[in-house]
């Protein structure tokens, strides 16, 4: 992000471009978005927004690399093989608590989580490429649980991945809507118990 063009923008005017686009993108799904909707907004013309953007894709994407960074940077440092038995769940729970700490901190992860699920399935495939990471995460933690014996072995581990992953999409979703309405006690008391689905899945 810090090498592309849009940086060049005073920072305000591409928080604003950025907002006004995220609720575009999840109002009408990328394919209906209208560029013209989103950049009259500011007032911007097509030849300044092509000065800092290569396209309507451009833009999606550059949302989604700004917003979901902080979230990025900590996922990308969690090693799931210096987990143990004995914190292996807690530090899963610490995980979900620092991605809601992050949430409540910066109101653009909401905006390009909700943003996201509406257009993951659109035939451009711009969401669907950036499931290929955690689901890579996912597999490299159930593996481990399995060795470390926290995680179940008897049903083929495709079909536990799969699992893992539609509820763990099934728990953003709701969490995506109705975040803005929780208060801290609330958003921990539904980290603890998200957790606790997951054990109740996979727990041998």
């Amino acid at each position: 992000m810090s090498d592309h063009p849009s940086m060049k923008m005073k920072p305000e005017k591409r928080s604003a471009l950025f907002a006004a686009a995220a609720h575009e993108f999840t109002e009408h799904g990328f394919e209906r978005a209208s560029l013209n909707r989103i950049i009259s907004t500011l007032k911007m013309s097509k030849s300044s927004f092509y000065h800092y953007f290569a396209s309507k894709s451009d833009l999606f994407q550059q949302i989604m690399v700004q917003a979901f960074a902080p979230l990025n940077a900590v996922a990308a440092r969690f090693e799931p093989q210096e987990l143990n038995a004995n914190n292996f769940w807690p530090e899963l729970l610490h995980m979900a608590e620092i991605a809601s700490a992050m949430a409540q901190e910066a109101p653009e992860i909401i905006s390009a989580g909700r943003m996201f699920y509406r257009n993951l399935d659109d035939e451009d495939g711009l969401c669907a490429k950036m499931m290929e990471f955690p689901l890579a995460l996912t597999t490299r933690l159930l593996e481990h649980g399995q060795k470390l014996g926290v995680i179940r072995h008897d049903l083929p581990l495709p079909l536990l991945i799969s699992s893992v992953m539609a509820l763990g999409m099934a728990l953003d979703r709701w969490g995506l809507e109705n975040f803005t309405t929780l208060d801290g006690a609330e958003i921990s008391r539904l980290n603890e118990q998200g957790v606790d689905l997951f054990k109740r899945v996979l727990t041998p």
